[in-house]
Protein backbone atom coordinates (compact mmCIF):
# COMPACT_ATOMS: atom_id res chain seq x y z
CA UNK A 1 0.00 0.00 0.00
CA UNK A 2 1.16 3.78 -0.97
CA UNK A 3 1.04 6.60 1.71
CA UNK A 4 0.39 9.78 -0.54
CA UNK A 5 1.11 12.51 1.94
CA UNK A 6 -0.55 14.96 -0.16
CA UNK A 7 -1.15 17.49 2.74
CA UNK A 8 -2.78 20.41 1.87
CA UNK A 9 -4.82 20.30 5.51
CA UNK A 10 -4.13 23.16 7.31
CA UNK A 11 -5.11 21.39 10.35
CA UNK A 12 -2.16 20.51 12.79
CA UNK A 13 -2.35 17.19 10.83
CA UNK A 14 -1.13 16.19 7.07
CA UNK A 15 -3.92 14.55 4.47
CA UNK A 16 -2.91 11.14 3.31
CA UNK A 17 -4.64 9.69 0.84
CA UNK A 18 -4.22 6.00 -0.13
CA UNK A 19 -3.90 3.87 -2.57
CA UNK A 20 -3.83 0.00 -3.12
CA UNK A 21 -1.06 -0.92 -5.73
CA UNK A 22 -3.78 -3.57 -7.05
CA UNK A 23 -7.42 -1.60 -7.51
CA UNK A 24 -8.17 1.43 -6.12
CA UNK A 25 -8.87 2.33 -2.69
CA UNK A 26 -11.29 5.38 -2.18
CA UNK A 27 -11.82 6.12 1.79
CA UNK A 28 -14.93 7.80 3.39
CA UNK A 29 -14.81 11.15 4.31
CA UNK A 30 -14.59 9.95 7.70
CA UNK A 31 -11.45 7.84 7.02
CA UNK A 32 -9.91 11.46 5.36
CA UNK A 33 -10.44 12.73 8.80
CA UNK A 34 -8.98 9.90 10.84
CA UNK A 35 -6.14 9.29 8.57
CA UNK A 36 -4.64 13.29 8.88
CA UNK A 37 -4.92 13.05 12.82
CA UNK A 38 -2.08 11.80 12.94
CA UNK A 39 0.22 14.29 12.74
CA UNK A 40 1.75 17.59 10.32
CA UNK A 41 5.02 16.96 12.46
CA UNK A 42 5.58 13.75 10.72
CA UNK A 43 6.52 15.67 7.92
CA UNK A 44 8.29 18.36 9.75
CA UNK A 45 12.00 18.41 9.82
CA UNK A 46 12.99 18.18 13.35
CA UNK A 47 16.50 19.97 11.61
CA UNK A 48 15.99 22.33 8.68
CA UNK A 49 16.53 25.32 7.21
CA UNK A 50 13.66 26.70 4.57
CA UNK A 51 14.50 27.15 1.21
CA UNK A 52 13.83 26.40 -2.69
CA UNK A 53 15.17 23.63 -4.42
CA UNK A 54 14.94 23.48 -8.10
CA UNK A 55 13.08 20.16 -9.25
CA UNK A 56 15.59 17.87 -11.53
CA UNK A 57 15.46 17.09 -15.46
CA UNK A 58 15.76 13.44 -14.80
CA UNK A 59 14.19 12.74 -18.28
CA UNK A 60 11.90 14.92 -20.83
CA UNK A 61 9.88 13.32 -23.37
CA UNK A 62 6.91 14.29 -25.71
CA UNK A 63 3.87 13.75 -24.38
CA UNK A 64 -0.03 14.14 -26.97
CA UNK A 65 -1.72 16.93 -24.70
CA UNK A 66 -2.56 20.12 -26.63
CA UNK A 67 -3.69 23.17 -25.77
CA UNK A 68 -7.45 24.47 -25.95
CA UNK A 69 -6.80 27.89 -26.26
CA UNK A 70 -3.53 27.89 -28.20
CA UNK A 71 -5.11 25.52 -30.40
CA UNK A 72 -4.64 27.09 -33.74
CA UNK A 73 -0.99 27.96 -32.73
CA UNK A 74 1.40 24.85 -33.46
CA UNK A 75 2.86 23.73 -29.89
CA UNK A 76 4.38 20.63 -28.47
CA UNK A 77 3.91 19.09 -24.84
CA UNK A 78 6.52 17.63 -22.78
CA UNK A 79 6.61 15.65 -19.95
CA UNK A 80 9.33 16.01 -17.64
CA UNK A 81 10.27 13.40 -14.47
CA UNK A 82 11.98 14.10 -11.37
CA UNK A 83 13.25 10.45 -9.95
CA UNK A 84 13.50 11.78 -6.77
CA UNK A 85 10.58 12.42 -5.80
CA UNK A 86 9.20 9.92 -3.55
CA UNK A 87 5.76 9.28 -5.05
CA UNK A 88 5.08 8.54 -8.57
CA UNK A 89 2.68 11.50 -8.32
CA UNK A 90 4.59 13.46 -7.47
CA UNK A 91 7.70 13.07 -10.32
CA UNK A 92 5.93 14.37 -13.39
CA UNK A 93 5.59 17.87 -14.79
CA UNK A 94 4.20 19.43 -17.98
CA UNK A 95 5.73 22.36 -20.01
CA UNK A 96 4.64 23.24 -23.49
CA UNK A 97 6.64 24.49 -26.48
CA UNK A 98 5.65 26.82 -28.87
CA UNK A 99 8.85 27.54 -31.00
CA UNK A 100 9.33 30.66 -33.06
CA UNK A 101 6.18 32.38 -33.78
CA UNK A 102 4.84 35.36 -34.98
CA UNK A 103 4.11 38.86 -33.11
CA UNK A 104 0.24 38.76 -33.89
CA UNK A 105 0.70 35.24 -31.96
CA UNK A 106 2.89 36.65 -29.31
CA UNK A 107 0.39 39.30 -28.37
CA UNK A 108 -2.51 36.51 -28.28
CA UNK A 109 -1.03 34.43 -26.31
CA UNK A 110 0.41 37.37 -23.85
CA UNK A 111 -3.20 38.60 -23.92
CA UNK A 112 -4.59 34.65 -23.66
CA UNK A 113 -2.08 33.14 -20.46
CA UNK A 114 -1.12 36.64 -18.44
CA UNK A 115 -4.36 38.46 -19.44
CA UNK A 116 -6.94 37.78 -16.50
CA UNK A 117 -4.26 38.55 -14.35
CA UNK A 118 -3.26 42.83 -13.35
CA UNK A 119 0.64 40.92 -12.81
CA UNK A 120 1.37 40.49 -16.94
CA UNK A 121 4.34 38.91 -18.09
CA UNK A 122 7.27 41.21 -18.78
CA UNK A 123 8.90 38.93 -21.59
CA UNK A 124 9.02 40.78 -24.78
CA UNK A 125 8.51 39.49 -28.56
CA UNK A 126 11.55 38.81 -30.35
CA UNK A 127 11.34 36.91 -34.03
CA UNK A 128 14.06 34.70 -33.16
CA UNK A 129 13.04 33.47 -30.04
CA UNK A 130 11.41 29.92 -29.15
CA UNK A 131 8.88 30.22 -26.82
CA UNK A 132 6.74 28.16 -24.47
CA UNK A 133 3.69 28.11 -22.22
CA UNK A 134 5.68 29.93 -19.05
CA UNK A 135 6.68 32.74 -20.70
CA UNK A 136 3.03 33.98 -21.04
CA UNK A 137 1.89 33.23 -17.52
CA UNK A 138 1.68 35.51 -14.65
CA UNK A 139 5.33 36.45 -13.10
CA UNK A 140 4.25 34.41 -9.95
CA UNK A 141 3.51 31.33 -11.75
CA UNK A 142 6.85 31.90 -13.75
CA UNK A 143 8.61 32.16 -10.89
CA UNK A 144 7.77 29.64 -8.97
CA UNK A 145 6.82 26.33 -11.35
CA UNK A 146 9.51 23.76 -11.28
CA UNK A 147 10.17 24.26 -7.63
CA UNK A 148 9.79 22.95 -3.96
CA UNK A 149 10.43 24.47 -0.95
CA UNK A 150 11.86 22.60 1.75
CA UNK A 151 9.95 23.74 5.13
CA UNK A 152 11.95 25.61 8.19
CA UNK A 153 10.91 24.78 11.92
CA UNK A 154 12.44 27.30 15.07
CA UNK A 155 12.12 26.13 18.72
CA UNK A 156 11.76 29.77 20.82
CA UNK A 157 11.58 30.32 24.17
CA UNK A 158 8.31 31.01 25.75
CA UNK A 159 9.65 33.82 27.33
CA UNK A 160 6.59 36.07 27.12
CA UNK A 161 4.58 35.30 30.50
CA UNK A 162 1.07 35.06 28.62
CA UNK A 163 2.12 32.77 25.53
CA UNK A 164 4.06 30.44 28.32
CA UNK A 165 0.19 29.88 30.04
CA UNK A 166 -0.98 29.40 26.56
CA UNK A 167 0.91 26.20 25.78
CA UNK A 168 1.31 22.94 27.54
CA UNK A 169 3.02 21.81 30.48
CA UNK A 170 4.80 19.47 28.18
CA UNK A 171 6.27 22.11 25.67
CA UNK A 172 8.25 24.80 27.39
CA UNK A 173 9.58 26.23 24.23
CA UNK A 174 7.15 27.18 20.98
CA UNK A 175 7.66 25.53 17.63
CA UNK A 176 7.04 27.68 15.03
CA UNK A 177 7.41 26.76 11.19
CA UNK A 178 7.36 28.13 7.82
CA UNK A 179 5.42 26.47 5.43
CA UNK A 180 3.71 26.81 2.20
CA UNK A 181 0.87 24.90 0.90
CA UNK A 182 -1.43 24.85 -2.17
CA UNK A 183 -4.11 27.24 -1.25
CA UNK A 184 -1.48 29.54 -0.01
CA UNK A 185 -0.28 29.50 -3.39
CA UNK A 186 -3.26 30.28 -5.14
CA UNK A 187 -4.18 32.72 -2.74
CA UNK A 188 -0.67 35.03 -4.07
CA UNK A 189 -1.04 33.89 -7.39
CA UNK A 190 -5.37 35.32 -7.19
CA UNK A 191 -3.58 38.53 -5.15
CA UNK A 192 -1.31 39.40 -7.73
CA UNK A 193 -4.27 39.18 -10.40
CA UNK A 194 -6.04 42.19 -8.56
CA UNK A 195 -3.02 43.93 -7.57
CA UNK A 196 0.48 44.36 -9.83
CA UNK A 197 2.12 45.64 -7.11
CA UNK A 198 1.53 42.58 -4.71
CA UNK A 199 4.86 41.54 -3.23
CA UNK A 200 4.28 37.60 -2.88
CA UNK A 201 4.34 36.28 0.74
CA UNK A 202 5.25 32.77 2.09
CA UNK A 203 2.60 31.56 4.99
CA UNK A 204 0.39 28.43 5.92
CA UNK A 205 -3.10 29.41 7.39
CA UNK A 206 -6.18 28.11 8.34
CA UNK A 207 -8.26 25.59 5.65
CA UNK A 208 -11.67 27.10 6.74
CA UNK A 209 -10.77 30.86 6.51
CA UNK A 210 -9.24 30.63 3.12
CA UNK A 211 -12.02 28.47 2.21
CA UNK A 212 -14.45 31.61 3.20
CA UNK A 213 -12.17 34.28 1.62
CA UNK A 214 -11.44 32.93 -1.68
CA UNK A 215 -15.45 31.92 -2.30
CA UNK A 216 -16.28 35.74 -1.10
CA UNK A 217 -14.22 37.12 -3.86
CA UNK A 218 -15.69 34.74 -6.22
CA UNK A 219 -18.48 33.45 -7.69
CA UNK A 220 -18.96 29.93 -8.49
CA UNK A 221 -19.24 28.25 -12.12
CA UNK A 222 -20.33 24.57 -11.45
CA UNK A 223 -19.94 22.18 -8.64
CA UNK A 224 -19.38 18.29 -9.22
CA UNK A 225 -18.61 15.26 -6.50
CA UNK A 226 -19.53 12.06 -8.61
CA UNK A 227 -17.51 10.20 -11.18
CA UNK A 228 -20.41 10.31 -13.67
CA UNK A 229 -20.33 14.48 -13.83
CA UNK A 230 -16.53 14.87 -14.71
CA UNK A 231 -14.76 16.10 -16.83
CA UNK A 232 -15.19 19.48 -16.04
CA UNK A 233 -16.56 20.87 -19.69
CA UNK A 234 -13.64 22.69 -20.88
CA UNK A 235 -16.07 25.37 -22.41
CA UNK A 236 -17.26 26.65 -19.32
CA UNK A 237 -13.33 27.08 -17.94
CA UNK A 238 -10.81 30.27 -18.56
CA UNK A 239 -7.23 30.95 -17.74
CA UNK A 240 -7.44 31.90 -14.03
CA UNK A 241 -10.33 29.96 -13.04
CA UNK A 242 -9.94 28.34 -9.59
CA UNK A 243 -10.75 25.00 -8.67
CA UNK A 244 -11.55 24.22 -4.94
CA UNK A 245 -11.28 20.56 -3.94
CA UNK A 246 -13.72 19.63 -0.24
CA UNK A 247 -14.75 16.93 1.74
CA UNK A 248 -17.34 16.84 4.61
CA UNK A 249 -16.80 15.00 7.46
CA UNK A 250 -19.72 12.77 9.42
CA UNK A 251 -20.16 15.92 11.71
CA UNK A 252 -21.08 17.89 8.82
CA UNK A 253 -17.96 20.39 8.85
CA UNK A 254 -16.61 21.35 5.25
CA UNK A 255 -12.58 21.05 4.55
CA UNK A 256 -10.82 21.98 1.90
CA UNK A 257 -8.47 19.65 0.62
CA UNK A 258 -6.84 21.29 -2.61
CA UNK A 259 -6.57 24.37 -4.55
CA UNK A 260 -5.31 24.95 -8.07
CA UNK A 261 -5.19 27.35 -10.46
CA UNK A 262 -6.63 27.09 -14.12
CA UNK A 263 -4.06 27.43 -17.08
CA UNK A 264 -6.35 25.81 -19.86
CA UNK A 265 -8.87 22.99 -20.27
CA UNK A 266 -7.54 20.21 -18.62
CA UNK A 267 -4.20 21.93 -17.17
CA UNK A 268 -3.76 23.56 -13.73
CA UNK A 269 -0.74 24.95 -11.78
CA UNK A 270 -0.52 23.48 -7.97
CA UNK A 271 1.36 23.18 -5.42
CA UNK A 272 0.68 19.53 -4.82
CA UNK A 273 0.85 19.42 -0.95
CA UNK A 274 2.93 20.75 1.99
CA UNK A 275 5.49 19.02 2.79
CA UNK A 276 9.28 19.02 1.33
CA UNK A 277 8.96 16.69 -1.31
CA UNK A 278 6.06 18.27 -3.19
CA UNK A 279 6.67 19.96 -6.64
CA UNK A 280 4.99 23.22 -7.84
CA UNK A 281 4.15 22.17 -11.07
CA UNK A 282 1.71 22.62 -14.28
CA UNK A 283 -0.45 18.90 -14.25
CA UNK A 284 -3.29 17.27 -16.20
CA UNK A 285 -6.55 16.49 -15.77
CA UNK A 286 -5.85 13.38 -15.34
CA UNK A 287 -3.16 13.77 -12.18
CA UNK A 288 -5.13 15.77 -10.62
CA UNK A 289 -8.59 13.50 -10.92
CA UNK A 290 -6.47 10.19 -9.78
CA UNK A 291 -4.72 12.13 -6.73
CA UNK A 292 -8.04 13.79 -5.86
CA UNK A 293 -10.89 11.16 -7.04
CA UNK A 294 -14.36 12.22 -7.50
CA UNK A 295 -16.86 10.70 -5.44
CA UNK A 296 -14.41 11.18 -2.46
CA UNK A 297 -14.07 14.56 -3.40
CA UNK A 298 -16.31 18.02 -4.33
CA UNK A 299 -14.76 20.13 -7.22
CA UNK A 300 -15.99 23.61 -7.31
CA UNK A 301 -15.04 25.75 -10.47
CA UNK A 302 -14.79 29.33 -9.76
CA UNK A 303 -13.63 32.52 -10.80
CA UNK A 304 -13.24 36.08 -9.49
CA UNK A 305 -15.25 38.65 -9.06
CA UNK A 306 -14.40 41.87 -10.93
CA UNK A 307 -14.05 43.37 -7.68
CA UNK A 308 -12.33 41.27 -5.33
CA UNK A 309 -11.05 41.73 -1.87
CA UNK A 310 -7.46 39.98 -1.49
CA UNK A 311 -5.62 41.54 1.48
CA UNK A 312 -2.25 41.01 2.44
CA UNK A 313 -2.01 37.57 4.39
CA UNK A 314 -1.20 39.00 7.22
CA UNK A 315 -4.80 41.17 7.20
CA UNK A 316 -6.73 38.13 7.08
CA UNK A 317 -4.76 34.91 8.62
CA UNK A 318 -1.89 36.29 11.01
CA UNK A 319 -3.03 36.66 14.57
CA UNK A 320 -3.51 39.74 14.44
CA UNK A 321 -6.88 40.05 12.15
CA UNK A 322 -10.32 39.92 13.18
CA UNK A 323 -11.73 36.90 12.74
CA UNK A 324 -8.68 35.00 14.08
CA UNK A 325 -8.66 37.39 17.00
CA UNK A 326 -12.69 36.89 17.37
CA UNK A 327 -12.08 32.89 17.07
CA UNK A 328 -8.97 32.78 19.65
CA UNK A 329 -9.66 35.90 22.04
CA UNK A 330 -6.85 34.79 24.59
CA UNK A 331 -4.47 35.28 21.69
CA UNK A 332 -4.94 39.25 21.39
CA UNK A 333 -2.27 39.34 24.53
CA UNK A 334 0.75 37.80 22.35
CA UNK A 335 2.96 41.07 21.48
CA UNK A 336 2.10 42.89 18.22
CA UNK A 337 5.04 42.07 16.58
CA UNK A 338 4.77 38.28 17.09
CA UNK A 339 0.90 38.92 16.14
CA UNK A 340 1.52 40.35 12.80
CA UNK A 341 4.03 38.29 11.29
CA UNK A 342 2.23 34.87 12.75
CA UNK A 343 -0.51 32.31 11.35
CA UNK A 344 -2.11 29.72 13.11
CA UNK A 345 -4.06 26.25 12.42
CA UNK A 346 -6.57 24.50 14.16
CA UNK A 347 -8.86 21.52 14.20
CA UNK A 348 -11.70 23.43 13.32
CA UNK A 349 -14.19 20.73 15.09
CA UNK A 350 -12.67 21.50 18.77
CA UNK A 351 -11.29 24.61 18.40
CA UNK A 352 -8.78 24.36 21.04
CA UNK A 353 -5.74 26.04 21.85
CA UNK A 354 -4.13 22.73 22.22
CA UNK A 355 -4.65 21.83 18.91
CA UNK A 356 -2.97 24.99 17.05
CA UNK A 357 -0.01 25.22 15.38
CA UNK A 358 2.29 27.96 14.45
CA UNK A 359 4.00 29.49 11.74
CA UNK A 360 6.01 32.26 10.02
CA UNK A 361 4.81 34.83 7.53
CA UNK A 362 7.27 36.76 5.34
CA UNK A 363 6.98 38.31 2.26
CA UNK A 364 9.52 37.09 -1.01
CA UNK A 365 11.07 39.44 -3.76
CA UNK A 366 10.94 38.57 -7.33
CA UNK A 367 13.74 39.04 -9.86
CA UNK A 368 13.67 39.08 -13.95
CA UNK A 369 16.29 37.08 -16.55
CA UNK A 370 17.38 38.98 -19.36
CA UNK A 371 14.53 37.53 -21.70
CA UNK A 372 12.12 39.66 -18.75
CA UNK A 373 10.63 36.18 -17.36
CA UNK A 374 10.55 36.10 -13.57
CA UNK A 375 12.53 34.30 -11.02
CA UNK A 376 13.85 33.73 -7.79
CA UNK A 377 16.39 35.46 -6.34
CA UNK A 378 19.54 33.79 -5.52
CA UNK A 379 19.21 34.29 -1.64
CA UNK A 380 15.50 32.37 -1.63
CA UNK A 381 17.99 29.37 -2.69
CA UNK A 382 19.79 29.75 0.84
CA UNK A 383 18.28 29.87 4.06
CA UNK A 384 15.31 31.95 5.29
CA UNK A 385 14.77 32.37 9.02
CA UNK A 386 18.51 32.95 9.49
CA UNK A 387 18.36 35.56 12.41
CA UNK A 388 14.85 35.30 13.01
Amino acid sequence: MKIFHLNCQLSRYPFRYLLREVGEFRPKPDLVKILFVYGIFLLMPQTSQAEFVLLKNDQTQSCSLQLFEARKIPHQCQVTNDESSPLEVWKNRLSFHFGQISEQDFIFLKNTYSGWSQSQTSVNYEPNKSYQLLDFLPPLIQALNGHRFIPEETVQASQNIYLGKLLSSSQKNLKKYLYINCWGLVYEVLRAAINSQAQPSIFLAQGSVMLEQIRNNSYKLLALQEPSEFPIPGILTKPGDIILITHKSSAGYEYLDHTVIVIDDGVYFEKAGTGEDVPIRIIDRETLLRIWPPGVFRYELRRLHQNASLPHPEEIFSLDSSEIKLQFFPLVEIPLNMRKNTSITWDIESKSLSSISWFYMIDIPLSKDSTGKARLPEKLYQPLLIGK
